[in-house]
C-alpha cells in the first residue's frame, strides 16, 4: 500500500469518526473532548503552517 492510499484512508476514517461525534448532542462529554482536541490540532497545523511559510521565505 503506497503512502497516497495510507492517507486517503486516514482522511476518510478521521471523517467517518467526525461525523459520529457530530451527531452526538453538544453536551455530550465525548463531543466536547473532540471540540477541544479539534482546536487544539488546527492550532498546531496553523503553527506548522506559519513555521514553513517563514523558512522558506528565509531561503528566497
Amino acid at each position: 500500500m503506497d503512502l497516497k492510499a495510507i492517507a486517503v484512508s486516514a482522511g476518510l476514517g478521521a471523517a467517518a469518526g467526525m461525523v459520529a461525534v457530530l451527531a452526538m448532542p453538544r453536551s455530550n462529554p465525548t463531543r466536547k473532548l473532540a471540540a477541544k482536541a479539534a482546536n487544539k490540532v488546527e492550532d498546531l497545523a496553523w503553527k506548522v503552517s506559519d513555521t514553513i511559510t517563514d523558512k522558506m521565505d528565509l531561503d528566497m
